[in-house]
């Protein structure tokens, strides 16, 4: 077995920290365009660096994928490819390039996870603008939930698409003038998950076809853009997911049925889904584990981040039963709404019909529970006072 060390040298102490001093300078710089208080910034990058580190020393004990990027870039062999692959190419420039140690190398991505928590965050301020000081408070409390920074501060695929999603997020409120920053989202998904680059072109296109968000010409130059690279991605996305025979509803449901299977032994607590109901895999997938399935203090964590979801959630419904008017509008002179509707909803039923493992679900669910939580916090009309 290989021991991972944090430092190998006195001069890795040296460049971890100067890496961190540079992601705060790098978070210092975005405030102004993601309209947020420095305070809040870097109290928001203090907060994310304190559990990515927890992470960091988690898999000194109990290994990691982040192990295995690490160990690969010391040695890059392979030709680059999307996804795994990729990420160890780019893990590579910090560790044979910059000499980074493992720490050095978290830090990195700590800095893209904690892009992606505050992109989040101005998202969810934004949705929440003209709302009550309870809702205010509860976005708060929900963007500091652990999990959410936990997952998203590894060496790995999940940091990178989390910050994909927080940008694309945060561009789509204001596509006409974030068009740049839609794009480079979309890049940084395509990187890393493909096929999840796939559903974005595919609720993008969609989106357009609904809303007037974007000028003639540009909905036009999108559409074809988007129609000839979702020719070119399908493809690499087929091949990504291990998808074997003809695009047939029969096979299809075969791959499912057999994706339904890996990992139900592995860490973190393998479910067999297969014969739940439709509305339970996605219940599973977004709320469990809960506190009386919790096996271990990780878990029992998340659970109880899942508990305040659960609750966002319901009051939410809460709000939308008693409402007597219109909630919301899907259509907006300036936000995507249809696409953020696509997109959430495409991730979310694709990854709770193919995965059995909580362990997993508790990091992948990120990709698309920031868009969720934008609708829940649209919806949600609350009002919390001393009178009774």
């Amino acid at each position: 077995m290989i021991n991972i060390y944090f430092f190998n040298e006195i001069t890795d102490i040296f460049s971890t920290v100067a890496i961190f001093l540079i992601g705060g300078f790098l978070i210092r710089l975005s405030v102004d365009f993601f309209k947020v208080t420095k305070a809040r910034a870097l109290g928001l990058y203090i907060w994310h660096s304190f559990f990515s580190f927890a992470y960091a020393i988690n898999t000194l004990t109990n290994g990691s994928d982040a192990v295995f990027y690490y160990l690969n870039s010391l040695m890059v062999a392979r030709e680059f490819e999307l996804g795994t692959v990729a990420v160890v190419h780019f893990t590579a420039i910090f560790t044979n390039t910059l000499g980074l140690s493992y720490l050095g190398c978290f830090t990195v991505f700590n800095i893209i996870g904690s892009m992606g928590l505050i992109a989040v965050d101005a998202s969810l301020r934004h949705v929440t603008e003209n709302k009550t000081p309870f809702v205010k408070k509860l976005v708060l409390l929900t963007v500091l939930l652990p999990s959410m920074s936990f997952w998203t501060g590894a060496i790995g695929k999940d940091s990178i698409a989390y910050m994909s999603t927080g940008l694309l997020l945060w561009a789509s409120i204001d596509l006409r003038r974030k068009n740049v920053l839609f794009l480079f989202g979309f890049a940084c998904m395509f990187l890393v998950r493909p096929h999840i680059a796939l559903i974005i072109i595919v609720a993008f296109v969609l989106s357009l076809l609904i809303t007037n968000t974007l000028s003639p010409f540009k909905r036009i130059f999108f559409i074809g853009a988007s129609l000839i690279s979702m020719t070119l991605l399908i493809p690499f996305a087929i091949d990504y997911i291990g998808f074997k025979g003809d695009l047939s509803v029969e096979e299809a449901q075969d791959f499912i049925s057999l994706r339904q299977g890996y990992n139900i032994e592995g860490y973190g607590g393998g479910i067999n889904i297969s014969s739940m109901p439709f509305i339970l895999k996605i219940f599973t997938y977004i709320f469990r584990p809960l506190p009386y399935e919790a096996h271990s203090l990780l878990s029992f964590l998340s659970s109880i981040d899942n508990l305040i979801l659960l609750m966002v959630f319901t009051l939410s419904l809460f709000s939308a039963a008693i409402s007597k008017g219109k909630i919301f509008s899907l259509y907006d002179s300036k936000e995507n709404r249809w696409f953020l509707l696509f997109f959430a909803l495409g991730v979310m039923v694709i990854t709770s019909m193919t995965t059995s493992n909580l362990g997993i679900s508790v990091r992948q669910k990120w990709m698309f529970m920031p868009i969720l939580l934008y609708f829940m916090f649209l919806f949600i009309k609350v009002k919390w006072t001393k009178r009774i």
